[in-house]
């Protein structure tokens, strides 16, 4: 039993760093504004492994390493957010980080089937993440603000989707 529980807290501290890592490069590889979030396969990992708590505990991480990036002005796109509304980019940031690690561990439980699960919760994560940050510019930013940024997002969205969906699956068969 003490050895699970080691076993686990290590992994949630490797899988922590290899967050802030890939984070921290991930904020120079952009599209526009905004960077492409390598991130989220780690997350969607951990949520299916250990379950949405543990997927929340790692989203966090990835939210406050955007926050951070945010507030040095390394992710542009977000320093400009954080400019007119710093306490709303704050609460998304962490927000979004949050539900793309705990939704997809929740329903990863759901789901019978653990080949499809792992796809669907490997969606899920960029699907939380972009969705929340545009419903967050929906209702908090100017609309010209939100549709400019809308272009821009909807591409790192797909690409972000399209890895996800793709290295999840065999990541997850590896460290299992």
């Amino acid at each position: 039993m003490k050895n699970e529980k080691t076993k686990k807290l290590v992994t949630l501290a490797v899988f922590g760093a290899i967050v802030v890592v890939l984070q921290l490069v991930a904020t120079f590889i952009k599209i526009g504004s905004f960077p492409i979030t390598l991130t989220l396969v780690p997350v969607v990992i951990i949520a299916a492994k250990y379950g949405p708590f543990e997927g929340g505990l790692m989203g966090l991480i990835f939210g406050a390493i955007v926050l951070a990036m945010v507030v040095v002005g390394a992710d542009v796109g977000g320093a400009s957010m954080f400019a007119v509304h710093p306490v709303h980019t704050t609460i998304v940031c962490l927000l979004k980080g949050f539900l793309a690690g705990f939704v997809p561990g929740l329903v990863y439980k759901k789901i019978n089937n653990k080949k499809a699960a792992i796809v669907v919760a490997g969606a899920l994560a960029p699907i939380c993440n972009t969705g929340t940050l545009i419903i967050f510019l929906i209702l908090f930013f100017d609309t010209a603000f939100a549709a400019a940024f809308g272009l821009f997002i909807s591409i790192n969205f797909l690409i972000e989707l399209v890895i996800n969906m793709l290295l999840a699956p065999g990541l997850l068969r590896i460290i299992k």
